[in-house]
Parts: C-alpha cells; structure tokens; sequence
C-alpha cells in the first residue's frame, strides 16, 4: 500500500483481529498463511452461520451440538425475517402452504429493486417501474460484479491456492480430510444437497408436495408445457399466435447461445437438413437447437439437437449412438473408444434426465429418415403439434 490512504487501511487492519495484519503485527513470526488463517476464523467466530461460533461460544459442546444448535439459531433467524418463507408459516398457521408462498413471493419482489413491483408498490406506473428498473439495474450491476471478480474475489486463484480453495469447498475430498471428516460424511453432504435441491422443474418437487408419481409426472408436464406453439396458437389464433412464438424462441435462443457459449449449427448436415423442413413446415423463424438440460444427481449436462416447448427431438447418427439395427452389444465403436451397449445406456440416462424434468423426447434414427425421409418428417411434425 502507498500514501495516506494505504498508510490508513493498513492502521485499521493492525488494530482489527478480523484481518491478517493484525496477527502479524503482534507475532511478526507467524507466516502469512497463519495470519490468514487466524483472522478467517475469527471472522467466522463472529457469524452465527458458521460453526466457529459455536465452538467459541460453546466450548463445552460436542460437534454434533454444535451443529445443532445452529440449526435451531438458522430456523429462528429465519422465522423472525419476512424475507424467508419460514415466516410465513409461523406467523400464518391459518393459510395455506400456497397461499404461504404467495405472501412471501409479493413480499419479496415489492422490496426488491430487481423486480418491478418494488418501484410500483412506491407508486411508479407499470411503465415507469420498467425504465426505473432498467436504470437501477445499469447502476447496480457493473459495481456488484467488480466486488466480486478477480483479486476481489476471495476464492479467486489470484488469492488462493487451488488446494487452499478445494480445502474450503464441502464439495471436494480436501475439505473432509483437512477436517478430520470421513469419506461418509462426503457423501451423506452430496446426498443432502441432491434431496434438498428440488426445482418446479424436477419430478421430485411435486412427488415431495405429496403427489403420487402419476400425478407428479402430470404436474411437471403441465409445468414443463406453459409455453408452447399448440397453446399461443390456441390463445392469439395461428397468425399472432405464430409471430409470438417465434419472437420468444428467437429471444431465448440467443440467451442459449450465450450462456452455455453453443455453436448453432453443430449438428450433422443430414440432421439440419432434417430440422430445416420442419421449422419451413411448421413456419419457424428461430426454434432452440441444443437444449441443455442438467441431472443434479450425476452432476452431468446433456445437449439435444432440436427443442419446440417441452419437445425434444434427437437425431441418432448410426454410426456414432450404434444403432441397434446394425451394431451389436459388445460392438466397439472406435470413435468414441466405447462398446455400444455402454452408448446405449448413456443414451438411455440421457432421454431419462429430460423425461424426468417435464421434457417429451422423440428419436429419429439416421437409418430411418434415410429409407424414408416424408415419414420420419411427418412423425416429428405430428410428435411438435399435438399436445
């Protein structure tokens, strides 16, 4: 640090037991390493969300209280903050468990300034909310994401080693073993998180509602189908209806493309071929090519050649998904160093992860569009149109 300026915040870092300065400053023969070490968990002594605070304060309690008792202090923090759902469910045992939720989702959109009900609720018109939040947006933006990028990012590799940042990563091994944590408790973490982290987008979010896996499969259909060209059509008529859906693809697929950083054409030119007559068919402007779609479980994204709503087509080249028709189990497909029976179950999981989030998937074969292409054309015309 130079001048002043530097010259002060390094004073109040001295006098401060929450940075590294001040360990130094009292024992120049601690490495910085110590001194790091030393603040962060002085830090996280003070935060009642790490379990440093308890150690501190509850010296006389195992782990295993420890851990507890902090569950109790985050439920009890949450119950007290309308921000929470646990609020709600507290303090309106009357309601029920939607109408919980929609107290809580209004509350939270009208006292964020990233939603436009927050400007509305202080008496901006529609209109005005959507230029108030794009404003704030523009402000807000570029200053949170220059807090948290490169060397203000503590977990930046400019700040830490990578064993350092896989020590403090509950999902790396080096966390447990650095913590005297057995590979079980590795596991039991990664099964919680996976239990835990269920979306309206998932099977297990309805069947956790208490739905059987009928009604759960259904629920997530309906969930999966809210925006599909068979429906703006039936709500704008087929010319409107058409323009709208085709403007939303367009728009969603560009943010595709950026987000995952997608080529747009990677299909084969026989596949394209196949998707170019069905968007001319079917009059599509901009439909999605490679929908992403990510199991949890396994940790694992796949990409599908063609999407329209919650329709997914995958277009299987013969040689390289091993049709069955011409490749054998325990054939071996050079390409992809793999038997085709091992191809056949990574296919198999991959239409699984979709059909389990919502998602209808229908496969054509190069074999199949090759005999007989009007057919092949008409099956996905008809598997897109139908709900």
């Amino acid at each position: 640090m130079a001048g002043k300026k530097g010259q002060k915040i390094l004073k109040k870092h001295e006098d401060s037991p929450r940075f590294a300065e001040y360990y130094k400053k009292i024992n120049p023969k601690l490495t910085n390493e110590q001194c790091e070490e030393k603040a962060k968990w002085f830090r996280r002594s003070c935060n009642y969300q790490c379990i440093e605070y308890y150690e501190k304060n509850y010296p006389e309690l195992s782990h295993e209280e420890h851990l507890k008792l902090r569950k109790q202090l985050q439920i009890q923090k949450k119950q007290n903050n309308p921000l929470n759902l646990e609020y709600y469910i507290k303090n309106y045992p009357e309601l029920s468990k939607e109408e919980q939720e929609n107290l809580w989702h209004k509350y939270t959109k009208e006292n964020c300034y990233q939603n436009e009900e927050y400007y509305i609720k202080r008496g901006a018109t529609k209109e005005e909310a959507k230029e108030l939040k794009r404003k704030k947006l523009e402000i807000v933006t570029p200053k949170i994401v220059a807090k948290i990028s490169g060397q203000n990012n503590g977990m930046s590799s400019t700040n830490r080693t990578e064993q350092q940042r896989k020590e403090a990563s509950p999902f790396a091994k080096e966390f447990y073993i650095k913590r005297g944590l057995s590979e079980e408790d590795r596991k039991k973490f990664n099964e919680n998180i996976a239990k835990n982290r269920s979306y309206n987008t998932q099977l297990e979010y309805y069947i956790n509602k208490g739905m059987s896996e009928e009604e759960a499969h259904k629920a997530l259909y309906n969930r999966q189908a809210t925006f599909s060209l068979y429906k703006c059509i039936q709500k704008y008529g087929e010319e409107k209806g058409l323009e709208i859906f085709n403007n939303r693809q367009k728009v969603w697929n560009k943010k595709l493309q950026k987000a995952f950083k997608l080529g747009k054409y990677t299909q084969s030119p026989i596949a394209n071929n196949l998707f170019n007559l069905i968007k001319e068919k079917l009059n599509l402007i901009d439909s999605i090519e490679e929908k992403y779609v990510f199991n949890d479980e396994l940790h694992k994204g796949y990409l599908f050649d063609f999407c329209l709503g919650n329709k997914l087509i995958e277009f299987n080249g013969d040689y390289w998904h091993a049709n069955p028709i011409l490749y054998g189990p325990k054939s071996f497909i050079k390409a992809k160093n793999k038997r085709a029976e091992d191809i056949w179950e990574y296919d198999k999981i991959k239409i699984q992860t979709a059909e389990n989030q919502g998602y209808k998937v229908l496969i054509i074969w190069e074999y199949d569009y090759n005999n007989n292409k009007e057919e092949a054309l008409k099956k996905c015309i008809d598997f897109l149109t139908n709900d």
